[in-house]
C-alpha cells in the first residue's frame, strides 16, 4: 500500500488560498555532525534577523503578517498561537546565537528562515507513512513537546486545523506547535518535508521552497527527494 499524505477538501474551505510544498527523502543519516550545514544555518539566522529588522517585529514582516491575518479571519488568536515562522524569526531577532537541534531539522528551519515561511517535518516510520491535514475531530489527542520530556496525551478540540496521523494530532492549528509525535530525531532515516505557503507572498514561492528541501537533502545528506505541491486541485501525495 503507497504512502500518502492527503489535505482534506475542508482545510481548503477555510484557507483557500494555501499551498504546500512537500519532499520525502529516504535512508538518510541523520546523526553524523555536518558543518557546512551548521554554517548554513548560522548564515540564515543571521540574515533573516538584519532583513526584519526594519519591520521592528516578527508578526509585521509582509511575509508573517499574512498568517496573522489569516488567523484572524478564522476567529484564531495569532497572538496566543503564533506560526512557526513568526516564533522562529523572534527568536532571531534577539540577537543571540541560532540554537541547534539536530542535522535535518537546522536543514529546514534554514530553509524557513531563507524563505521566510512555516517549515516543519516528520518521521515517516513513526507515523507509518500517512500523513493527513484535516480538522481535528472528537477523540483526537495531542502530546505536547515540554522541557521536562514527560507529558500526558491532551484532547483537542474539534475543528482545528491539524497534521494527524489516524487519531494522533502531530501539529495543533496547522503552523503552530508540534506534538512529539512524528518528532525529526538523530535516529530519523525516512522524513517528509512540508512547508505551507500563502498566495499572497507570490506564485513562484513553494517552487522556490522545494528548491530548498531538494537542494539540502542532496547537498547536506546525500539523497534524492520526490517533491510535490499540493493545492486544492491536488490534495493528495503518494509515493
Amino acid at each position: 500500500m503507497p504512502a500518502t499524505f492527503e489535505v482534506a477538501a475542508a482545510v481548503f474551505e477555510q484557507l483557500p488560498n494555501l499551498r504546500i510544498a512537500v519532499a520525502v527523502a529516504r535512508g538518510l543519516d541523520n546523526r553524523q555532525v555536518r558543518p557546512a550545514l551548521a554554517a548554513e544555518w548560522h548564515a540564515a539566522w543571521q540574515s533573516a534577523a538584519a532583513a526584519a529588522a526594519p519591520y521592528g517585529n516578527a508578526q509585521s514582516h509582509p511575509r508573517v503578517k499574512p498568517w496573522r491575518d489569516a488567523f484572524q479571519r478564522m476567529g484564531i488568536s495569532g497572538k496566543q498561537f503564533p506560526s512557526s515562522v513568526e516564533a522562529l524569526l523572534r527568536r532571531a531577532l534577539k540577537g543571540s546565537e541560532p540554537f541547534a537541534i539536530n542535522p535535518l531539522v537546522d536543514c529546514y528551519n534554514a530553509v524557513s528562515l531563507r524563505q521566510v515561511v512555516p517549515a516543519g517535518a516528520f518521521d515517516l516510520v513513526s507515523i507509518q507513512d500517512h500523513l493527513e491535514l484535516r480538522l481535528s475531530r472528537a477523540g483526537d489527542t495531542f502530546i505536547a513537546l515540554d522541557e521536562s520530556g514527560a507529558s500526558e496525551p491532551l484532547a483537542v478540540p474539534p475543528g482545528e486545523l491539524s497534521y494527524a496521523s489516524g487519531a494522533r494530532i502531530l501539529t495543533r492549528h496547522l503552523v503552530w506547535r508540534q506534538s512529539r509525535l512524528g518528532l525529526v530525531t538523530p535516529e530519523t532515516r525516512d522524513v517528509i518535508l512540508v512547508s505551507e505557503v500563502l498566495r499572497e507572498l507570490g506564485p513562484d514561492v513553494p517552487t522556490a521552497v522545494c528548491d530548498e528541501f531538494e537542494r539540502g537533502l542532496r547537498q547536506h545528506f546525500g539523497v534524492a527527494a520526490r517533491r510535490w505541491i499540493i493545492d486544492a486541485d491536488q490534495p493528495v501525495a503518494r509515493w
